[in-house]
Formats: C-alpha cells, structure tokens, sequence
C-alpha cells in the first residue's frame, strides 16, 4: 500500500517527520518498507511566465522566449506548439534533470543561446503528454518551485499489508491507525451534494439473485456529466499510490477506493439494458470480454453483473467492455458492494485476473462502507464532471451487520505480554482504534464490540495483539518465561526402542529408515497366502509412485531393497535393521499400526582378514544377534524351533520360529530363493522379523544392580559327545534344570564354548565343550565342595542325552 503524506496529513493533523511515521507504523505492526521520495530531481524546475515570443532567426520551426522565472528575464528556444505570450509554464533550470534522466545544460540552438528547457508533463514525469508545454491557470508564481506550487506529493510510505488487515489497504484505514496511535482525531471528507432530476428508484432496478456471494449490493447515479480529465491534484494523488489516471468519472473511482478501501465501479447506464442490475453468477455464459479487451473463458459458479439481458461486469474484479465509460458517456450508475471474499478469490485465480479491486475484495471490505463510499463517488463525479446526482439511492441489504462482542481479560493480557497494564489504559487503547468498549461486573473484564471494518478481530486473543500494538512493540520488554521448564519424561516404548537400537548397533548393525509406503505387489513377492492378514494393505488416495502405493504391512520388503542397493554398491558385509511401524487393514475401521523389529545380515560374517580368509555369514550369526537383544533387553532366552507352518518366503531347512515360554515372537531363516529374485538379489540373506510390541510388554522394567564379586570363581569345563540331532539350546536348558538348589545357589553360569565334528567323532555326532562358572558371594569355594556338584550335574546331562565324555 503507497501512502501520500500530505493526502494522509489531510485525513490526520499528524506533526512526524516520514522516518518517525514509518518507525511508529512498523513497530505497530504495519511493517513499513520504505519512504519514497517523488521528484527530488525537479528541485531547479520551477514556474515561469512567458512575456513574449519571436521567431528563431536561424529557423522556422523554433520561437524565442523572453520568460520571468522570478528574476531577470531569460531566452528559451522552444518549438512546442502550443506556446504564447502571457501563458505560465514549467521551466527547467541549467543542472535539472528531467524524468527522462536528461540533465539540462546552456547551449546554443542555432546560435541563439537557451538558458533552460521550457518541458512537457512527459518530460518532467507527470504523464506520457508530449503535445506541448505545461499550461498553467493563473495562480502561481515565477520563480516558485514547481513541485511546492503545484503542492505534489513528495513522499510516500510503501506499507506492507498482511492478509488479514484489509482495513489498511486504504488511506483513511492508515489515518485511523495513526490516529490511534498518537490519540488524534480522523478528520473524514465531508459528503455532501445537491440532487436533482428523477430518483434513482425510478430509472434503475437492483436485485441480488446469489445473496450468498454479495451481502450488500448500494448504488448512485449521476447525469449529466462530461467526460474529461481530472485535475492535478486528483492525477497526482493517484499517481502516487501507483494508479494511472484515465478520465474524471474512473479516475473518481480509483480515488474513492484509495480513501476508503472500498472498490468502486461506474456503468455507462446507457447500456444498461432496461435499467436492471442484476448479481447472479454466470451460469450457461462460457465468455466474457472484460474492460481490458480480453475474452475471458468462464465457468459455471463465477459471479457476474447482469442488466436485463446480458452481463456487464465481472463482480469485484473487473468491469465489461460492453459498459464501459466512454467519450460520449453522460450518465453513470456507481456500483459499491460487498462480494464474497472466497468467490472473488477463485474468479481471480482461475482467470488469472488480478486487480487493485480484487485485491481488496479477497481480503474482505468494510460491509457497512459501502453507501457511504457511492455517496462520496456521486459527490466528487458531480464536482469534476458538472454533472448532477439523481435523488435517492438503492441499497440491497438483506441481513445487516450484527457486531459481535468479545470478552476480555486485562489480567490475562497483562500476562500474555509481559507488561504492567490498567483496566482504564486497555479501554483507552481499545476504543482509540474504534472498538466499542464496555465494562462487565468482573472488575477485571471488558466486552468489546468489533466494527465491521476490522473483520480480523475473531478471538479475544486478536484484542490482545490490539493491545501490545498500541503499546508497540519496541516497548514490550524482552524476558525469559518465569514458568519452571521441565521435559516430560520417555514414555516406556520409546526407552525399550532406544534400547534396542543401542544393542542392533553395538553388534555392529546400521539402522535403516525405510518409507512407510510400499509396492501393492511386494505381498506377492513375499508368497503370502490368501488369508494371511498382511495381504490387507491400506491402499493410499494419492501415491507419490507405483511403488509408494499402499502402506507396508510388513518390513521385508524394505529391507530387501535396502539389501539390493547395498549389495549393488559392493557392500560386502552388510548388516541392517529397523524398527517400525506396519499397517493392517481393519476394513471401515483405521487400520491396525503394530511395531515390528527387523534384521538383515548377508555376505560375510566378518571382515576378510589374511589369517581367517572369507567367513560367510550363516544363520547362527542372526541367531546370535537375537540372542544377544534378548539379553540386553533382561528378556529371557528365546527357543528358536522349526516347527508349525513354515513362512513362505524362507527356506524350509533353515529357519526358526522364534519364542517365548511357548508365547511366539517372532521368526529367523534364510529368505528363500524365489523371494531374493523378485528383489533381484542372487545372494544369502539371513532375515530376522520380531514382534516389537511384545518385547516391549515382556522387558522387565526394574533392574537390580550388584556389587561386584568380592571372591573369586570356580571353572570347570566337560566336553561332551552326543547326537548331531541334539541342539546346543537344549543342553544349557538341561543344565540349569539338573542342577539342585545347592549347585543353583554356587552355579553363576553355564556356556558353550566349543563346537567339534570330525575324527575320532563317529558320523552324526558332535562334541560340544561347556564352562561351568561358579562362586559363593560369602566366602571362597574349595575344590571339595565344588566337584561333587559338579560331576553330578555332568552325569546327569550324559544320562539325559544318552552322551559320554570326550577324552
């Protein structure tokens, strides 16, 4: 929004130099971007008359002048057409610079020296004439400078609205504000006007067919008028807001809608067929030519103004080329309304049609504004045309304004900002930004009635921005919240999940964050079966891709892409996992969000190193993962058993379904190889797939915490030979089950440490080397008291396993 000083010093006897208005505004919240300053190059311009003219003497188409510019007269050469004797004009001294940028000098012209530049408006700026010099009324003075005696404006704030404060997009919404501010009064044009001729009630018919989308439609007439050009001050003020001045009816309706934000348009009523206007939206009506000569292509729901037989106007946006005001216009109805802010919105967009009305229109105008803005547009066509304005006027106004009232706590407010604050400093504050302001029986309560012309203020918390702008904000101190500051502690998943991350990555796993969105067909590369509940994807309204088309329910998929890529770049070692959520379709209902843990190892089971070579990893080094989670997790150990239905994207022969006290977790294996090849992966990867939820509920969330043993242990090993068949889980489950409360209160713990198969070993069988660690935390442990234990508790894993000792 530009803002003219001296127009706006005429709405607000304000005593601020620029900078001072700027600094206030913008700490106020109108966020002022810059002050402009308008022709500082015409500072040696100034009004001079002509006393008398000759012809060149050297040339036919060149006169001397003989000008007054407030000292001795000066000779100009000039060949404007227009020039005479006794006429006032604008004569640029030596060292002016013109609009163009052209510094005028002393030169000769045709040998006759010319002491400065006799200029048209195009030449000092004005406008784009060039027919001649400036013509002045009598009325100034030589030698004055042009830009004071023609009182232009000088200087002008460039605001920067918000959005929501289409109060301001308008020179008497800045005057209020400053008003507001510095505690003075608005100063508002006086409207008044003599009538005559017929009522407007009699030549013209409004109805409003789309209520919906135009709350109040008002309206003059004025007759009459003359089409011409409006004065210097009116072109110049518009000039400065950065409008182009057309004739004196439109230009009177820019300028209504500069001062009071309220858009404004004039139909040459002779093209109104029958005298009716009629608001409705355009319905079979497929184009439109606009004011600007452009065919505009229509739909169905934008809303137009029609007469009696077709449309005339593109409401709130722009006006039809079929009712413009012309030349030969000497009668015009002037339309003020209020048009439905989102349907001006659409309109504008769709046709990509913006304009300085509908700028306005889209960020909402002053619903009870506008009667009286058609009432100041009638005035002002009627002083600059010689027209006259038409009794009466129409005002289609079905459901007028109802001020809502808000309440207020200045307690509340006080707190909010941070500053001391009176009950009497809020409602002075308040009602100096005209707010209507009661007080309620709570002595610390207001009730504050908002005007139609601040449709922002919706909450009460907007009066309290209100309120710390008319403080401003430079005076609002800066302090730390008093409030004591405290994070809330993790909630009991978020620590387990933690947790387990901090175990995946200790065994040297890198965590994978995979999307949450996955292919439709992965449940076909996994080989689901029909019932199985993951095949119930949650499919997405708008997917990114044909891969990101429904939501996962199941990390596999991820993790083999992740796999693919990894192997692609020649990792060799690879070991992933992650930590997520899955979702299962529940049909209407939302679908269910269970958290699973997966793991990937392919490749080798360690570094290639010169003295072990390549290792590959196998399934014992997910199994040892697991094992290893599970500890760290207090969990106890899991039972990994090939038993029940194998899944269908592992190999049969090496997998594991992992368990809990006969509670199933989870499972490991081998990924088979028709499940690896719709990922395109030729190599073994070893797949792990826990049920997170469960592992959650399960770990323990106490930890008892010892200290550290104070007499030494006992260690003794035994080699034991037995059936290949025998799993190694079970012979330390035996252990722990064998030994008797007395050997279970010295035994700390049981390990396997070695595994052997080969000569002597007959074939199908395996030795596998245990420790036995035991202590007494009271005393030290002699070798009588530990071997009877101990041999016993051997025996008994030799009777039950049918094994002997190796030798």
């Amino acid at each position: 929004m530009l803002v003219p000083l001296k127009w706006l010093k005429e709405l607000v006897d304000y005593d601020l130099t620029a900078q001072e208005l700027a600094d206030m505004l913008t700490m106020s919240g109108l966020e002022v971007e810059g002050v402009v300053e308008r022709f500082s190059n015409l500072d040696k311009v100034v009004a001079a008359k002509v006393l008398g003219v000759e012809p060149h003497p050297n040339a036919d188409k060149l006169h001397l002048a003989q000008v007054d510019a407030g000292g001795e007269p000066v000779t100009i050469v000039c060949g404007a057409p227009n020039m005479r004797e006794g006429m006032l004009s604008a004569l640029a001294l030596p060292g002016a610079v013109l609009g163009e940028g052209m510094e005028v000098k002393p030169v000769k012209i045709r040998g006759v020296q010319s002491h400065g530049m006799l200029c048209s408006e195009r030449e000092l700026g004005f406008s784009d004439d060039h027919s001649g010099i400036m013509d002045f009324s009598e009325g100034l003075t030589p030698g004055q400078n042009l830009v004071d005696a023609l009182n232009l404006e000088t200087q002008v704030l460039d605001i920067s609205i918000t959005p929501n404060r289409g109060d301001a997009l308008c020179m008497l919404g800045v005057a209020r504000e400053v008003a507001a501010l510095l505690s003075l009064e608005v100063k508002e044009p006086e409207i008044s006007y003599s009538t005559a001729g017929a009522p407007i009630s009699e030549r013209a018919q409004i109805t409003v067919s789309d209520p919906d989308l135009c709350s109040r439609y008002a309206a003059t007439m004025v007759h009459g008028i003359q089409i011409g050009p409006s004065p210097r001050w009116m072109t110049d003020r518009l000039a400065a807001c950065g409008v182009r001045a057309i004739n004196n009816i439109v230009d009177v309706t820019n300028y209504v809608m500069m001062e009071r934000g309220q858009p404004l348009h004039a139909f040459d009523f002779a093209n109104m067929a029958g005298g009716k206007v009629d608001v409705r939206r355009a319905g079979e009506i497929k184009k439109f030519t606009t004011l600007d000569n452009q065919e505009r292509e229509m739909e169905h729901n934008m809303l137009m103004i029609w007469d009696g037989e077709k449309p005339v106007g593109l409401a709130g946006v722009m006006g039809g080329l079929n009712s413009e005001v012309k030349d030969h216009t000497t009668e015009v109805l002037i339309e003020a309304a209020f048009f439905n802010p989102i349907s001006i919105r659409r309109t504008a967009k769709t046709l990509g049609l913006h304009s300085e009305a509908s700028y306005r229109f889209e960020r909402t105008v002053n619903l009870e504004g506008c009667m009286l803005a058609a009432k100041r547009a009638a005035q002002l066509m009627a002083q600059l045309s010689g027209g006259q304005v038409a009794p009466g006027e129409l005002d289609i106004y079905p459901r007028p304004y109802i001020a809502p009232k808000l309440p207020l706590s200045v307690q509340n407010t006080a707190e909010f900002l941070g500053i001391r604050l009176s009950k009497d400093q809020t409602m002075r504050y308040l009602t100096r930004l005209g707010l209507s302001v009661e007080e309620k029986e709570n002595g610390d309560s207001l009730l504050v009635e908002i005007p139609a012309f601040r449709p922002d203020l919706e909450r009460p918390v907007d009066l309290t921005e209100e309120v710390a702008r008319m403080v401003g904000y430079d005076r609002i101190p800066v302090v730390m919240p008093l409030a004591p500051i405290s994070a809330k502690p993790r909630a009991w998943n978020q620590k387990i999940r933690d947790r387990a991350r901090d175990l995946m990555s200790a065994q040297g796993f890198d965590e994978a964050i995979n999307y949450s969105f996955a292919h439709e067909k992965d449940v076909d590369y996994m080989r689901l079966k029909a019932d199985d509940p993951r095949r119930r994807v949650v499919g997405l309204l708008n997917p990114l891709s044909e891969d990101q088309a429904v939501l996962r329910t199941s990390l596999l998929p991820g993790m083999m892409l992740a796999t693919r890529r990894n192997l692609g770049h020649r990792i060799e070692q690879l070991a992933i996992f992650e930590v997520g959520k899955v979702f299962i379709s529940q049909g209407e209902k939302l679908p269910s969000e269970p958290s699973r843990l997966a793991a990937v190892i392919s490749g080798l089971a360690e570094p290639v190193s010169w003295w072990a070579g390549e290792r590959p990893a196998t399934l014992a080094q997910i199994k040892g993962a697991l094992n290893y989670l599970f500890a760290g997790l207090g969990l106890p150990r899991p039972v990994c058993e090939a038993t029940g239905p194998v899944p269908p994207y592992l190999v049969p022969d090496v997998w594991g379904r992992v368990t809990l006290d006969g509670e199933t977790i989870g499972e490991i294996g081998l990924i088979n190889t028709d499940c690896a090849q719709a990922y395109d992966i030729d190599r073994a990867v070893y797949y792990m797939d826990l049920d997170f939820d469960r592992m959650v509920e399960l770990a323990p969330k106490g930890r008892r915490f010892e200290h550290l043993p104070r007499f030494p242990e006992v260690q003794r090993d035994a080699a034991i030979v037995l059936d290949d068949a025998v799993g190694a889980g079970d012979l330390l489950d035996a252990a722990w089950a064998l030994a008797g409360d007395k050997t279970k209160k010295w035994l700390v713990s049981v390990e396997l440490f070695d595994l052997y198969r080969g000569k002597p070993l007959s074939k199908g069988q395996k030795s596998l080397g245990l420790r036995f660690t035991y202590r007494d935390n009271e005393r030290t442990l002699t070798e009588k008291e530990i071997m009877p234990l101990h041999d016993k508790l051997v025996e008994g894993l030799l009777e039950k396993f049918r094994g002997t000792l190796r030798q």
